[in-house]
């Protein structure tokens, strides 16, 4: 692990080593105390704010494949690690498995409710599968199927109590869906395939992006536009988001080493930031795989280059905050 300091907020506060080379798989908890981190087959390394070494190696079974995917819930209590056929579903108080799933479809993306209470898995086929894994009710999604195919699901989110889920497919559709039955609340098309989607936490908002860089915001349930991302590069691709509807605010995740902050109800970038590289790996570049707000001052991202970074938000969003906090 490697520790590192600095004051300004173009540079990182703590950038922390948790793999030598590029990793598969990242994710953090939404409040920023554990990140796991995934390089190629078991285990999956979980790591602790504040520790110097990982706390948890998870292993996926007897599997010799690759993890791809990763999921936290909202409360920040559990987990999920999956390859293309199987899902396990992990303690973070206590590092125990709480589970472990086979499937007979290639998955593609997944999403985990409070304390892993129920599960979201969207497949290679255009069916979005949620479970409740207290009663064991499946609900098999097929909104997104069309004649004309191109409907592959490839992003996935779910609210904290399992009651509502988003998907976003290769088409460009995104659906907001209750799964106690599989209606249909709201739904909105962008030009190109949604690369993720995202609910924030009081389930008001909802934010989408496709491959060629269009975010949106989305306002709940109506699914009436909010705002369009003013993006101000071209090639952009989004892949990790979290919103903070409360303070006005969207932490998302790019290609290009790009980690940006945007106010919410006007699309507007509020700053930027470029996450670091593994330097014996070319391209110098890396994906921003997650993004979690720590408190009100700084935020934290972890990348493809296998660094976790914490960075501090500029004095004039701060003050910013502070006035929408004290409005």
């Amino acid at each position: 692990m490697q520790l590192t300091g600095c004051d300004a907020t173009d540079s990182p506060l703590e950038q922390r080593r948790f793999a030598n080379g590029s990793v598969l798989a990242a994710q953090t908890t939404s409040d920023g105390r554990f990140t796991f981190v995934a390089t190629g087959p078991s285990p999956v390394q979980v790591w602790k704010a504040g520790e110097s070494a990982p706390i948890y190696h998870w292993y996926q079974g007897t599997s010799s494949e690759s993890i791809i995917l990763l999921a936290s819930s909202p409360d920040s209590q559990t987990a999920a690690t999956a390859t293309e056929k199987t899902v396990a579903l992990w303690s973070l108080q206590e590092g125990q498995n709480l589970g472990f799933y086979e499937l007979t479809q290639s998955l593609r993306t997944l999403a985990i409710s409070d304390a892993a209470r129920s599960m979201l898995l969207g497949y290679q086929d255009g069916t979005v599968e949620f479970v409740d894994l207290q009663t064991g009710r499946r609900l098999l999604f097929m909104g997104h199927q069309r004649p004309e195919g191109n409907n592959r699901i490839n992003t996935v989110d779910l609210s904290a109590n399992g009651r509502y889920a988003l998907s976003g497919s290769l088409d460009g559709q995104v659906l907001l869906w209750q799964t106690t039955d599989a209606r249909v609340l709201s739904q909105w098309q962008q030009e190109n395939s949604i690369t993720v989607v995202r609910l924030d936490a009081q389930g008001q908002t909802a934010f989408s992006a496709d491959a060629q860089g269009q975010g949106q915001l989305h306002q709940l349930p109506s699914g009436e536009l909010l705002s369009k991302l003013q993006v101000p590069y071209r090639g952009q691709t989004f892949v990790s988001a979290r919103l903070d509807a409360a303070h006005n605010r969207l932490l998302t995740g790019s290609t290009a080493r790009r980690l940006e902050l945007w106010q919410l109800d006007s699309g507007q970038l509020l700053q930027e930031w470029q996450v670091g590289t593994h330097t014996k790996l070319r391209p110098a570049s890396a994906m921003v795989y997650d993004v979690a707000f720590i408190g009100d001052k700084e935020i934290y991202s972890v990348s493809s280059s296998g660094l976790g970074e914490r960075w501090a938000l500029s004095n004039v969003n701060q003050k910013n905050l502070e006035n929408q906090i004290n409005d």
